[in-house]
């Protein structure tokens, strides 16, 4: 960064997005490999939107993975009070499109509900390593790099935890 206020001014958004991730994590990942993925997603840009691509909010969150855990809310109820896939899809894609939805609270809840909905998926499949597995899922790209340089950042972070250089150079 050029300007020292910059760097005050990503220092004070680090903080505030760790109290988010610290309230807000749905997963049983660490703060600071949320606030690292939050980071790698979106530059901590609520309003982030990739184009061409229905990716939204802090934690870039496609319309599939709220479809998903609707989908997997409803057949945690019992049979008799699941409702029709057609009727949950409409209503997670209405949320997906709400204001809502890139509320930073709500967006890192279901992000960090995705993650571990993944986690768990790939831990009852039996795969040997099933949070790399679950960031492979999430980010669509199965050469695992995605997350290691999630998790080698996070691990620095964890040491320093007010350091924007890490963020930084884990983007690089």
């Amino acid at each position: 960064m050029e300007h020292p206020t910059e760097e005050i001014v990503d220092a004070t958004r680090l903080r505030e997005i760790r109290k988010l991730v610290e309230a807000n994590n749905q997963s049983s990942l660490s703060s600071d490999i949320i606030i690292c993925q939050i980071y790698m997603e979106s530059r901590f840009d609520k309003n982030a939107h990739a184009q061409g691509s229905s990716a939204r909010g802090l934690m870039q969150l496609l319309k599939a993975p709220v479809r998903e855990l609707a989908r997997l809310a409803n057949l945690a109820k019992a049979p008799k009070d699941r409702r029709p896939e057609t009727e949950l899809y409409r209503e997670a894609d209405a949320f997906h499109d709400s204001p809502q939805f890139v509320d930073e609270a709500t967006n890192i809840r279901t992000g960090t509900a995705y993650l571990q909905a993944l986690i768990k998926k790939n831990t009852a499949a039996g795969a040997k390593f099933p949070i790399v597995e679950a960031f492979k899922d999430y980010r669509g790209i199965r050469n695992g790099l995605y997350f290691s340089k999630i998790q080698t950042a996070a691990n620095k972070l964890a040491a320093n935890p007010d350091s924007m250089q890490i963020l930084w150079d884990m983007v690089q």
